[in-house]
């Protein structure tokens, strides 16, 4: 007499293979980073022609200590200078750097987004075109350094 479970095995086991397979190649798992109590998610960059040299990135810093978070300074190896940005207060068109950093609040978010805070990403050294990726680092004052990995999307 043949086992009535077999069946059933035979689709838990492809069920578990495909969703494993849907897990593990997502591409966002690859941006995310994590620093203490400071967690990285969402990273993406703006994909720019060939022949760009500039290019801007984005993320979500989620503070989720109880003490504020003080995103410092970024840097990457594949661009020329990072500069962290926010809309100038004074002029509704303007950028300038943040002073003293990005603050994060205990329990805080800082978006970084089209038209809001960013990071500029001067000198491109490759080519940003979409599904390219370049590391950044963030440094922050009490987190350290955070690695986080922005790919080139068409937004």
């Amino acid at each position: 007499m043949k086992d009535q479970r077999e069946p059933r095995r035979r689709w838990l086991a492809l069920a578990i293979a495909i969703a494993w397979q849907a897990v593990s190649s997502r591409p966002a798992a690859a941006q995310d980073g994590q620093g203490g109590s400071v967690v990285v998610s969402g990273g993406w960059a703006q994909a720019v022609p060939p022949e760009a040299r500039e290019s801007r990135g984005f993320l979500v810093v989620r503070n989720t200590g109880s003490m504020t978070a003080r995103l410092v300074s970024a840097w990457s190896p594949d661009v020329e200078a990072v500069r962290m940005l926010e809309r100038d207060p004074v002029s509704a068109t303007a950028f300038r750097s943040p002073p003293e950093g990005f603050s994060i609040p205990p329990d805080g978010t800082l978006t970084m987004e089209p038209g809001g805070p960013h990071l500029a990403l001067d000198g491109l050294r490759q080519p940003l075109g979409p599904g390219d990726a370049i590391r950044v680092f963030l440094r922050f004052e009490r987190a350290g350094e955070i690695a986080v990995e922005l790919r080139g999307h068409d937004h």
